[in-house]
C-alpha cells in the first residue's frame, strides 16, 4: 500500500498530519509515502526533511490519488474530485456538520476513519485529546487577547480588561461550558492568568475528583437555568467546550443568556466545528476570526490548533501514527477489532464504508444510507 500525505488547504491551516520522524517509522516498514509538495512547510518541515526519511515529494493529484490518504482536517469542496474511488481517508472529519462530504463518501465508496472518534484503550480519545489540549489553552489566550482595548472589529473596541486584575481592581469573571479536556485545559490557563473561573458541567460531581479542581481556584456548577444565569452575570468571557462525539453539539447557552454578560465581553466556542454550544456562534476563519453579536465579540474558528502548527502537528502525528501503523500491518478488519494496550476501541472511528455512512447519528441527521460497523465487520 502507498500513503498519500496531502497538504491542508483550510484557511491558515498550517498543520501536517505526519511529521518526518513518524514518516520514518512507516517507510521502515516498507510502505511508500508520497508527500504533497510543501505539505509540511508551514509546520517547519521541508521537502528535504521528508525525503531524508524515505518519502517521495509529489504533486497534489498524485498524493490524493493513493489508496490511503492521510491529513489533519476534512477535505474541502474543491478537493472532493481529488479523492480516489474506494480510497481510505484517515483524518479528523467532523462529519456531523458535513453533509456534502458524507454524500461524496457514499458516491465514491470511500472508507473513512474519523480519528477524532477513535475511543482508544482508555476511552479517552487519544488522537483527539492532544488537539483538545491545544484548543483549550488557546481559547484562554484568545479571551485575554480580545479583551484588550484594541479595535478587533471596525468600530468595536475590546473591553480593556486584564484577566488577573490588580490591587484595587477585580479579577475578570470567565465562564467555561463543559468540563472535558478542552474545558479543563482552558479553565486551568485562565486561572493561571488570574481569572475567576466558573465551569458549568452536566456531570459536575466527576470534576470534584479532577486534579485541576484541587490545584486551581475553580468553581464548578451543574448545568441548569439558574446556574447559567448566576455564572454569566457580570462575566466578561465565555468559552464553549462541549463535545458530543459524532453528533452536532447541543445549544447550551442561548441568546437570552448572553444579556447577563458585560458588554464588550468575549465569546469563544471551541465546539463551533460541530455547530457550537452557544446559540449565537457561527463559523469564522483565521483570516476573519471575529464578529459582534449582542455587544459581544464572537470567535468561531473551527481549526484553532492550525495557528500553532509546529506544536499541533507534532502532537497529532505522534498520537495517530501507532493507529496508522496498526492499520497498515493488519488491514481494515484487524484495525477495527484491535485490542492491544496501545491500539483498541477503534470501531467508532469508522464513519463511512462502501457506499454507507456507519455512524448512525450522522446518517439519521442527513437522511443518508446507514450500515452499522458491526455489519461491516461481518462483510470483511
Amino acid at each position: 500500500m502507498t500513503i498519500g500525505l496531502v497538504k491542508e488547504s483550510m484557511d491558515l491551516e498550517s498543520r501536517v498530519a505526519l511529521v518526518p520522524d513518524d514518516v520514518a517509522l512507516i517507510t521502515q516498514k516498507g510502505v511508500e509515502v508520497l508527500v504533497q509538495n510543501s505539505a509540511g512547510a508551514n509546520s517547519g518541515y521541508s521537502n528535504e526533511a521528508y525525503e531524508s526519511v524515505g518519502a517521495k515529494i509529489v504533486d497534489s493529484k498524485t498524493a490524493w490519488g493513493q489508496d490511503l490518504v492521510v491529513k489533519c482536517k476534512e477535505p474541502l469542496e474543491h478537493e472532493y474530485p481529488l479523492l480516489k474511488e474506494k480510497a481510505t481517508l484517515f483524518s479528523y472529519l467532523d462529519l456531523a456538520y458535513q453533509k456534502s462530504l458524507c454524500e461524496v463518501f457514499i458516491d465514491k465508496k470511500i472508507t473513512s476513519i474519523c480519528t477524532e472518534t477513535i475511543a482508544g484503550p482508555k476511552n479517552d480519545y487519544p488522537i483527539l485529546a492532544p488537539m483538545s489540549v491545544v484548543a483549550g489553552r488557546l481559547a484562554a489566550h484568545l479571551i485575554q487577547h480580545y479583551l484588550l482595548a484594541l479595535e478587533h472589529v471596525k468600530g468595536f473596541m475590546g473591553k480593556g480588561v486584564m484577566l488577573g486584575g490588580l490591587s484595587g481592581a477585580q479579577r475578570a469573571k470567565i465562564v467555561v461550558i463543559g468540563g472535558g479536556v478542552v474545558g479543563m485545559e482552558s479553565a486551568k490557563v485562565l486561572s493561571q492568568m488570574g481569572a475567576k473561573v466558573t465551569i458549568l458541567e452536566l456531570d459536575y460531581a466527576k470534576l470534584q475528583n479532577h486534579p485541576y479542581y484541587h490545584l486551581y481556584d475553580l468553581e464548578v456548577l451543574s448545568v441548569n437555568e439558574a446556574n447559567i444565569i448566576q455564572a454569566l452575570n457580570g462575566a466578561v468571557g465565555l468559552v464553549g467546550a462541549v463535545l458530543v462525539t459524532a453528533s452536532q453539539t447541543p445549544k447550551v447557552i442561548l441568546r437570552k443568556h448572553l444579556k447577563y454578560m458585560q458588554k464588550q465581553g468575549v465569546v469563544v466556542d471551541v465546539a463551533c466545528d460541530l455547530g457550537g454550544c452557544i446559540e449565537t456562534i457561527h463559523q469564522t476563519s483565521h483570516s476573519n476570526p471575529v464578529y459582534v453579536e449582542e455587544d459581544l465579540l464572537h470567535y468561531g474558528v473551527p481549526n484553532m490548533p492550525g495557528i500553532v502548527a509546529k506544536t499541533s502537528s507534532t502532537a497529532y502525528s505522534h498520537a495517530s501514527v501507532p493507529y496508522l501503523l496498526y492499520y497498515l500491518e493488519h488491514g481494515l478488519k484487524g484495525f477495527l477489532t484491535a485490542n492491544t494496550k496501545i491500539v483498541a476501541n477503534t470501531l467508532g472511528g469508522l464513519s463511512a464504508y462502501n457506499g454507507y455512512i456507519t455512524q448512525e447519528g450522522i446518517a439519521k441527521a442527513f437522511n443518508l444510507a446507514f450500515k452499522s460497523p458491526l455489519e461491516i465487520l461481518k462483510e470483511l
